[in-house]
């Protein structure tokens, strides 16, 4: 593949999955049909309507796990690191916020295990999108490789431990890699399935201490459930590329094959725009769309840029910060942190 030419491309994205899901703050939890009716059949702006109150221009829990996952990383501290910046955002209650999300990071302080605990609780059955919604991070903080694949895993695992979830993080942040050394879509999108499909993620958990001795249910769940999930994920990311979008429900895959279907049109209102007027988990999908379109080098419109923001206060971030102020650092001091531990 070719090598990167825009230098710019951690910050491309990182704006551009913030624009996303600020647009479809208004819209999260509403039907296409009152979407039109309040907003007409064109979304090209930030608007009111959240159902959480965010104002226009303010990203939701997305985004706002992204940047925490960041803020993590410059940390130095790896995995323990990351899981303490996420629960430092959770302990300020931002308002939107996935119950496993939440039970996850409120099973103690001191172990990476919480999410498989919380997997347990839910009868091994939760596969939402709270992880998928935020790996992004591990790519903008630089992992390659192996790497990236393993931190993908272990990341999302801190709150979703569900393998659907974890073999959906690894294929998106092999996709955005590919997509960013210059891919081409359908190249990308396979290249990643390969990467999926030959990465031994629960060998990555255990290693890691999410799964172990304390763990064994969900051990055993997600080893019985291992090969099923990731013939689901090969399924819905090969029909979310071929355009199919059966739901935008917070089913993680449901999320994974929305994404993939609106990221793959031809410029970045094209890829964002639609996933905005179908609404339900609109954000989510808006801003995993935002990632691919940012990696593929579709810039923000600039008319989107200067009233965007953050929409919740919280150790290391003010609500009201503007992004492009302030990401182009949280980026450069991620990249930093994350190096001392690759």
């Amino acid at each position: 593949m070719a090598s990167v030419t825009r230098p710019d491309w951690p910050l491309t994205t990182l704006l551009s999955l913030c624009a996303a899901d600020a647009l479809g703050a208004a819209t999260e939890f509403k039907t296409p049909a009152a979407i039109t009716a309040q907003y007409g059949p064109l979304f090209r702006s930030y608007q009111p309507g959240s159902v959480f109150a965010f104002a226009p221009g303010e990203a939701t829990d997305d985004s706002q796990m992204v940047v925490a996952t960041l803020l993590g990383y410059h940390r130095g501290q790896g995995h323990a690191g990351v899981l303490a910046a996420l629960r430092e955002w959770l302990s300020t209650g931002p308002p939107d916020v996935g119950g496993l999300t939440r039970q996850a990071l409120s099973l103690g302080a001191g172990t990476l295990d919480g999410g498989a605990r919380a997997w347990s609780s839910s009868g091994h059955a939760s596969a939402g999108n709270g992880g998928l919604m935020r790996v992004a991070a591990v790519w903008l903080a630089g992992f390659e490789g192996a790497a990236l694949a393993t931190e993908s895993a272990v990341v999302t695992a801190l709150t979703h431990t569900d393998p659907r979830c974890v073999h959906a993080s690894v294929f998106l942040t092999a996709l955005l890699a590919a997509l960013a050394q210059g891919a081409a879509y359908e190249d990308a999108s396979q290249a990643a399935l390969v990467i999926m499909d030959t990465f031994d993620a629960r060998a990555a958990l255990l290693d890691a201490g999410v799964l172990g001795l304390e763990t064994q249910a969900a051990h055993a769940a997600f080893r019985a459930a291992d090969r099923e999930a990731r013939a689901a994920v090969r399924a819905r990311v090969r029909s979310g590329r071929a355009g199919a979008v059966v739901s935008q429900s917070g089913y993680v895959l449901d999320t994974l094959e929305a994404a993939l279907a609106h990221g793959r049109r031809a410029d970045w209102w094209a890829c964002i725009e639609p996933a905005v007027l179908l609404g339900d988990d609109s954000d989510t999908v808006a801003c995993v769309a935002g990632a691919i379109a940012g990696a593929r080098g579709l810039e923000v419109p600039p008319a989107l840029l200067p009233a965007l923001r953050l929409g919740h206060d919280w150790p290391g971030w003010a609500r009201t910060w503007a992004c492009t102020a302030q990401l182009p650092g949280v980026l450069e001091q991620a990249r930093a942190g994350a190096g001392q531990t690759r």
